[in-house]
């Protein structure tokens, strides 16, 4: 599937993800995101704004996610911590823009 990513300098890059794994592997793979803590939900260096057609598709973030979520300064509602999407058919293409470093 297609990632159209928007990364911090307002670049449009396009990567391939697979179904199965997260969003973060292949971001990181592009040197997209930092993704420091692997994928644990406990460094937010993932984070993401996802596309108003995109956000409807994805399973509601759980607790952890908000709760990082919730700490972070750049967090809106669109924000989710890419290490936290499992890509999958139901998903398809997705739209993210990589959101601003937090400074920690």
């Amino acid at each position: 599937m297609k990632i159209h990513v928007t990364d911090r300098e307002g670049n449009v890059h396009v990567v391939e993800g697979k179904t199965g794994e997260t969003l973060m592997m292949p971001l990181q793979g592009a040197d997209l995101v930092e993704a420091t803590c692997s994928g644990s939900c406990s460094c937010a260096t993932c984070h993401v704004y996802v596309a108003a057609e995109s956000l409807p598709k994805l399973p509601t973030a759980d607790s952890e996610e908000t709760d990082m979520l919730d700490f972070i300064v750049h967090s809106k509602e669109d924000s989710r911590l890419a290490c936290q999407i499992v890509l999958s058919d139901d998903i398809g293409d997705i739209s993210v823009t990589v959101a601003p470093e937090e400074g920690f």
